[in-house]
């Protein structure tokens, strides 16, 4: 992981985590966005906490989700993923942009990879 995964990772993983653990966070971070902070909370309920932070997790390193998280990650849909990466972004200096939605659109593309080959139940 280089520099930017030292010294930012931390930091947004703890703010991820928080969003997406914390019913109401997203209110709190959003107010000038009441439309977002609902959808977010509205996504929240679709994950469990520890896939949450996996999936946090998986975008400041070089580790994938594990198939029941992105699996999980996926029935979210993509408009809470896109959200998710917008606000992501919104806390990344300016030149880790192109990198963070990036790596969100691999996240999305492996979990989707993951769902397409699951057996259906």
């Amino acid at each position: 992981m280089g520099s930017f995964g030292k010294n930012i990772s931390s930091t947004l993983f703890l703010f991820i985590g928080i969003l997406i653990i914390t019913p109401g966070f997203a209110i709190r971070t959003n107010e000038e966005n009441p439309e977002l902070s609902q959808h977010l909370e509205e996504c929240h309920k679709k994950v469990t906490k520890r896939c949450a932070i996996e999936i946090s997790n998986s975008i400041y390193t070089n580790k994938t989700a594990s198939e029941y998280c992105c699996q999980k990650h996926i029935t979210t849909g993509t408009a809470c993923h896109d959200d998710f990466i917008k606000l992501f972004i919104s806390k990344v200096p300016k030149e880790k942009v192109t990198f963070v939605a990036a790596k969100g659109d691999q996240i999305w593309n492996h979990c989707a990879a993951i769902k397409a080959l699951a057996p259906v139940a």
